[in-house]
C-alpha cells in the first residue's frame, strides 16, 4: 500500500482535511458516503472503518481501512473514480500524479521531467514534441 492510499484512508476515517480545495472536500464527502454504503454488507470492512473513525491516529486501524478501500476500489468503478480524483490532493510535494479524465482519442502522454526530445509513433503517424 502506498502513502497516498494511507492518507486517503485517514481522510475517509475523518482526519482533518482543511487544506483540501473545496472541490476535493466535496469529493471526499462523496467517497466517505460511498464507502460507508459499500461496507454495510461487509462486517470486516465496516469494523475497519469504525476502528479508524474511533481513532484516526491508529496507523494499524487506518492501514486496515486502506486495505478494504483498495479491495472495494477494484470492484466498484464509482469508488475507483472518486479515489482517482482525490489522489492528486494527497501526494507529497515532489511526487508526480498524472490523471486523465474522460474519453481519450489519439495519443496521451503523461510525464514529469523530460530531458531531450520525445517521439511518439503509432498508426502511421509520427509526432515530435
Amino acid at each position: 500500500m502506498d502513502d497516498v492510499t494511507f492518507s486517503l484512508a485517514s481522510a475517509v476515517a475523518g482526519k482533518a482535511t482543511e487544506t483540501l480545495a473545496t472541490s476535493a472536500r466535496e469529493t471526499l464527502v462523496h467517497l466517505r458516503r460511498s464507502v460507508r454504503q459499500r461496507f454495510r454488507g461487509n462486517p470486516d470492512a465496516r469494523a475497519a472503518l469504525e476502528a479508524a473513525q474511533d481513532d484516526p491516529e491508529d496507523s494499524g486501524a487506518v492501514r486496515a481501512l486502506a486495505g478494504h478501500i483498495t479491495a472495494v476500489e477494484r470492484d466498484d468503478s464509482g469508488i475507483a473514480e472518486l479515489v482517482g480524483r482525490l489522489r492528486p490532493h494527497f501526494t507529497r510535494e515532489g511526487d508526480v500524479t498524472n490523471t486523465i479524465e474522460g474519453e481519450i482519442s489519439g495519443t496521451a502522454v503523461q510525464a514529469r521531467d523530460i530531458h531531450g526530445g520525445l517521439t511518439i509513433e503509432g498508426r502511421g503517424t509520427r509526432r515530435r514534441a
